[in-house]
């Protein structure tokens, strides 16, 4: 008995000399690295869109729609403050799920000091392995970002009851990246991570265009 209370005694002061925090500092290091991989594909901070124009086709479609054609116009114009707001045409929306997905789809998010931001378990996004960073205070309700494995690019954003995908990347000629196409699904079970077998939305983005400022009449 003497020789089991020795051992007792021994694993907690082993267990007491372990600096606290060890196990949060792993895990901050880790979020940090996707950040830090995250970014880089973006270009770097001062490479991320903040204010900018973009001319998309936005369609509400369960299947999704043929490629957009070389002249097609769009069917939507909008301006886009990243975190701020998001106006069609100058009638500003006002819903506030659109500005945080906006938000987050630049990557301004992880760059706000009130986000708490903490890595997440791995996902399979159109068949290809995602990184995940899930940000919680700066918004209501808490925002999972995945990211491509292989080029550390925004792969999907889970948001609420909803899962939106990004792909067909591009630049603008200020080497700003950003994803032409996106496609949005509803959740049949968001705990299970089982998607509705139709999709939502589609949206294919023709032109964008980043901005030094908001039009004067959008202020």
């Amino acid at each position: 008995m003497n020789h089991i209370r020795l051992l007792l005694l021994a694993l907690v002061a082993t267990l007491m000399a372990i600096p606290k925090g060890v196990v949060a500092d792993e895990g901050d290091k880790a979020t940090d690295e996707r950040i830090e991989r995250v970014m880089k594909a973006g270009g770097g901070h001062d490479m991320l869109l903040d204010v900018f124009r973009f001319r998309e086709r936005i369609l509400i479609t369960s299947k999704p729609a043929p490629p957009v054609t070389k002249n097609e116009r769009g069917n939507r114009t909008s301006v886009v403050k990243a975190g701020g707001g998001w106006w069609i045409g100058t009638k500003k929306r006002n819903k506030d799920k659109v500005r945080v997905l906006c938000w987050a789809w630049s990557l301004r998010i992880l760059l706000d000091d009130n986000a708490k931001i903490e890595a997440i378990p791995d996902i399979v996004v159109g068949k290809k392995p995602a990184f995940g960073l899930r940000v919680t205070e700066a918004v209501k309700e808490p925002i999972d970002m995945y990211f491509d494995s292989e080029s550390h690019r925004l792969s999907a954003i889970d948001y609420t009851n909803t899962r939106h995908i990004f792909s067909d990347w591009k630049k603008t000629d200020d080497g700003h990246v950003y994803p032409a196409h996106v496609a949005g699904f509803r959740f049949a079970d968001r705990k299970a991570g089982t998607l509705k077998k139709t999709q939502w939305y589609q949206t294919d983005i023709l032109e964008l265009v980043p901005l030094t400022q908001l039009p004067s009449e959008l202020k």
